[in-house]
């Protein structure tokens, strides 16, 4: 019984290091993407983070491949549906500003003024072109949804 207790107990501690040590990979490479988008080359990030860059290569060379999968993955079943939520996310946006626009903040007695009726006709125009913008690449999005039912088809042919 005592031999099995302490069996036990180092797979506990085992797995708990192990976690410690995942969540420490997981951070590293949150912080290794995130000096990347700064401008950071591996070399200068390996320095600051203090470890080789051996390393660095392996964290860029993985979020390289997180982020072909997700593409992938958006290209093949989310695509059409994020694409949606961001039309109608500027259909929001476009009634939420007219309405500011046209009566201010009603509940709490505010009008704009016009340096501010401004800002919000710019942010209409704004909303507008990235609508026009999304519409325009509409027809890509279908193709896509259209080639990778192909590409089911001829791999269910198979």
């Amino acid at each position: 019984m005592q031999t099995y207790r302490k069996t036990n107990e180092m797979q506990k501690s085992y797995v708990s290091k192990q976690k410690k040590w995942i969540y420490y990979i997981e951070e590293r490479r949150k912080e290794v993407a995130q000096m990347l988008a700064q401008g950071h080359s591996e070399t200068e990030i390996a320095q600051i983070l203090h470890v080789h860059v051996s390393t660095i290569s392996r964290d860029v060379k993985l979020l390289k491949e997180l982020s072909q999968r997700f593409v992938f993955d958006l290209a093949k079943g989310d695509l059409t549906y994020y694409y949606k939520q961001c039309v109608d996310g500027m259909d929001e946006i476009r009634r939420e500003t007219w309405s500011l626009y046209k009566y201010g903040d009603w509940s709490q007695g505010v009008h704009l003024t016009v340096k501010e009726k401004i800002a919000a006709l710019r942010l209409l125009k704004e909303c507008n072109e990235a609508k026009f913008a999304l519409l325009e690449r509409g027809p890509s999005v279908l193709n896509v949804k259209g080639m990778e039912r192909k590409l089911e088809n001829i791999q269910t042919q198979k």
